[in-house]
C-alpha cells in the first residue's frame, strides 16, 4: 500500500501482453468453482442475454471488406436430422439452400477498431459496437461472458456461451424465456 502507483502504460502493457484470455479465464473459473463448492451457485438454470457496447471508433473512418459468409453452427446437423425424419416418413429430403456455394458478403469495417462491427440501432442510428453476452444463474452469478462484434447475430454467441457454461457446470439445463 505504501508503494508508488505504477504508470498507466505499465498496467495497460501487462493486460495486453501478460494477462491474456487464458489466465484470466482460469482465475474466473477458479473463483466460480470456489463459490460453487460453498453451494452458492445455482447453475441448473442459465439465463443468457446480450447488450451492445459502443466501440471507441469513428463512424466516418471505415472501409468495405468482403468476408466469407459464416454458416450457422448447427445448420448442417439440423438439416441432416430433418432429412432423416423425412425419409422415414417417405418424403423427399430438403436440399441445402446454398448447395455448397460459400458466398462472400460485404461488410463495413472500422479503420480505428477493426474488431468491432457496424451496428444498426433503429433505422437511422449506426455505430461501431461490440455485443457482450452474459450467462447468469438464477441467483445472478455470472457464469460466463462472450464478446463478439456488434454486427454478428446473437445465435453465434449463444451456442458458444451455453456450451462453455455446460462444460464448466454439467448440471446446466437450457431454459428459454
Amino acid at each position: 500500500m505504501n508503494e508508488k502507483t505504477p504508470h498507466f502504460a505499465t498496467v495497460s502493457y501487462n493486460f495486453k501482453h501478460r494477462f491474456t484470455e487464458e489466465p484470466i479465464k482460469k482465475v474466473f473459473y477458479w473463483i466460480l468453482s470456489e463459490i460453487n463448492n460453498k453451494s452458492y451457485l445455482s447453475p441448473e438454470a442459465v439465463f443468457i442475454d446480450g447488450t451492445h457496447i459502443k466501440a471507441n471508433a469513428n463512424i466516418n473512418k471505415k472501409v468495405k471488406k468482403a468476408i466469407p459468409t459464416a454458416a450457422k453452427i448447427y445448420e448442417e446437423q439440423l438439416l441432416k436430422e430433418i432429412n432423416e425424419d423425412r425419409e422415414k416418413h417417405g418424403k423427399k429430403p430438403f436440399e441445402p439452400k446454398d448447395k455448397g456455394n460459400k458466398k462472400d458478403k460485404e461488410v463495413t469495417v472500422s479503420k480505428t477498431d477493426p474488431d468491432s462491427g457496424l451496428f444498426h440501432k433503429g433505422e437511422h442510428k449506426k455505430c461501431f459496437a461490440y455485443e457482450a453476452h452474459t450467462a447468469c444463474d438464477s441467483k445472478g452469478y455470472v457464469l460466463g461472458i462472450y464478446v463478439i462484434p456488434g454486427n454478428i447475430h446473437d445465435s453465434v454467441a449463444f451456442d458458444q456461451l451455453f456450451d462453455e457454461s455446460y462444460n464448466n457446470f454439467p448440471q446446466t439445463r437450457l431454459r428459454i424465456r
